[in-house]
């Protein structure tokens, strides 16, 4: 009788405990700053955010130097951006009938470079999570600023040696790639 008691009482509190509230699974997105989630509408300017966990240290000042090196690249990223990119996919069968098999393969290849002076890049925004010690900044430059800034290395790319290089460069990896998708 005291086992069948002690089993139902065991089962009860079991029974109970798994209706018990569980802890709510936060979505760190959804806790962000709208500025963080969406940081590039922001009226004429150019703004980009960036974000750093923190440190060993505790250095809140490296990791702030951290989140703005990450929003400036992005920065950076939006006024101009060189991508090369190369796709490869090959497909063969190998073997008769039923033996038959088919072999496919893809390969992805791409690079994004970005090399821009940035000028009057200025911080907006700064939060501190408190819960993960996460650092998010956001950083904006005024589009006209940015404007004038391409212009002006535009007109000095003009008959410049390196430029005329680079362009050669481009050609010729995009003729590689002409050739890759004809083979």
């Amino acid at each position: 009788m005291k086992v069948g008691l002690l089993l139902g009482l065991g089962l009860s509190l079991m029974v109970l405990g798994g209706c018990a509230k569980q802890p709510e699974v936060r979505n760190a997105l959804n806790d962000l700053p709208q500025w963080y989630q969406e940081p590039t509408s922001l009226g004429d300017k150019y703004a980009a955010s960036g974000s750093a966990k923190p440190n060993k240290g505790g250095d809140l000042e490296l990791q702030r130097i951290e989140a703005a090196a990450i929003a400036r690249a992005e920065l950076a990223r939006q006024m101009e951006l060189r991508v090369k990119d190369m796709y490869k996919r090959a497909t063969q069968e190998l073997g008769l009938g039923e033996n038959q098999s088919i072999d496919h393969a893809v390969q992805y290849a791409t690079k994004q470079v970005s090399d821009v002076t940035l000028r009057q890049s200025q911080q907006k925004k700064l939060f501190l999570d408190r819960d993960s010690g996460i650092l998010y900044t956001l950083y904006v430059l005024d589009s006209n600023v940015a404007d004038q800034q391409l212009k002006t290395s535009v007109k000095s790319s003009f008959n410049n040696q390196d430029a005329l290089w680079q362009k050669f460069q481009a050609t010729q990896a995009w003729q590689e790639l002409d050739s890759e998708g004809k083979k």
